[in-house]
């Protein structure tokens, strides 16, 4: 499956679209519904950056980017766009379809050339909602990955209450983390912030995937714990194997 974006999402008038949005009708509902509250926006780096963040409700993707204030794109998953009306919307707002069983080589490129933009990326690090209240999920390496193979800090969000109707919701944005050549370091730095910023505990320490280097080529690819991806001919990047996600 090739990867679903709308380049055109991107450009300077959507752009515009999507911060009025987020600006003047989710900034408004969560500060109403929820006395929202941001702690740490000066965090915010001025240019690109994977925005990383534990994972409550489906409210959180639009919380990041008002806390932010800047436009984050999100991978989302392909079924999301078998739904008509919900396709159009994402599409719109500059989500990347992304196959979490087998990520595709097109995602990679769409999410290089939403970067190129000026947009920033979103990632929760957990992969899906928790539902454990206290203790954060197992981390996944997208995000760390990511963040090394297009050169951007990951900013380390911890959301607070959106799990809870009519709670109090408080975003804490902590210090942006560089990328280094170790996934798993890089992955457990974020996990580290995440719990001081949310308050949860961290998870058991697993192994996560290994790394294995192909001299040349623009991206490498973290893989599952057991094995690590072999390069695929003629390819320049590579997508991580479907445990690291």
């Amino acid at each position: 499956m090739v990867a679903l974006f709308d380049p055109q999402a991107y450009s300077p008038p959507r752009t515009m679209l999507y911060m009025v949005t987020a600006r003047f009708l989710f900034a408004p509902l969560f500060i109403l519904c929820h006395r929202l509250s941001v702690i740490g926006r000066e965090n915010v780096p001025k240019g690109s950056f994977v925005a990383v963040s534990n994972h409550l409700s489906n409210s959180d993707p639009p919380l990041l980017t008002v806390a932010t204030d800047r436009p984050i794109a999100f991978l989302a998953k392909k079924e999301l766009y078998d739904v008509p009306v919900l396709k159009d919307l994402i599409l719109t707002y500059g989500a990347i379809s992304v196959d979490r069983s087998s990520p595709e080589l097109s995602t990679f490129k769409a999410v290089k050339h939403m970067f190129r933009a000026g947009w920033s990326l979103g990632m929760f690090i957990e992969g899906t909602r928790n539902k454990t209240p206290g203790v954060l999920g197992q981390p996944h390496q997208g995000p760390a990955y990511f963040a090394r193979s297009n050169r951007v800090p990951l900013l380390p969000i911890g959301i607070t209450g959106t799990d809870r109707p009519w709670a109090k919701v408080v975003v804490r944005i902590g210090r942006p983390i560089e990328p280094s050549k170790d996934l798993d370091e890089t992955t457990w730095k974020i996990m580290e912030s995440l719990s001081q910023l949310t308050g949860s505990a961290l998870p058991p320490k697993e192994s996560l995937a290994c790394l294995e280097s192909h001299p040349g080529e623009e991206m490498e690819s973290p893989s599952s714990s057991s094995a690590c991806l072999e390069s695929a001919p003629g390819e320049q990047m590579e997508s991580p194997a479907k445990n690291s996600w």
